[in-house]
């Protein structure tokens, strides 16, 4: 129940942004469909540098527990933050590659 009640408060809010800017900012559908697909990419290199990071994380581990023959959890990347800071990485990562392309055409 709780899902559907947040679900349903970003539906509103992202219908109520997007009637202000067509109408109050005049901004075309297309952007916004433009502006869709660019928050894709920014959400896929957010969601590859996860899988990294787990990955690296559950080596590292996996790597403590065999030198230390000690029992290390898994548990120890079972933490949203991890997933938060992906993203973060993900996001810095494809605005550096915008303004790097931006910095290529710019050149004389």
């Amino acid at each position: 129940m709780q899902a559907l009640v947040i679900l349903a408060i970003v539906a509103v809010t992202s219908l109520v942004a997007a009637v202000i800017a067509r109408r109050g900012f005049e901004w075309s559908g297309l952007a916004l469909v433009a502006g869709f697909m660019r928050m894709l990419e920014y959400i896929g290199a957010g969601l590859v540098f996860f899988a990294v990071n787990l990955v690296a994380a559950v080596l590292a581990l996996l790597a403590a527990r065999a030198l230390s023959r000690t029992h290390v959890s898994l548990y120890l990347v079972n933490d949203v933050t991890l997933l938060a800071l992906s993203l973060l990485q993900g996001f810095a990562f494809q605005c550096w590659r915008d303004a790097s392309h931006s910095a290529r055409r710019n050149r004389p």
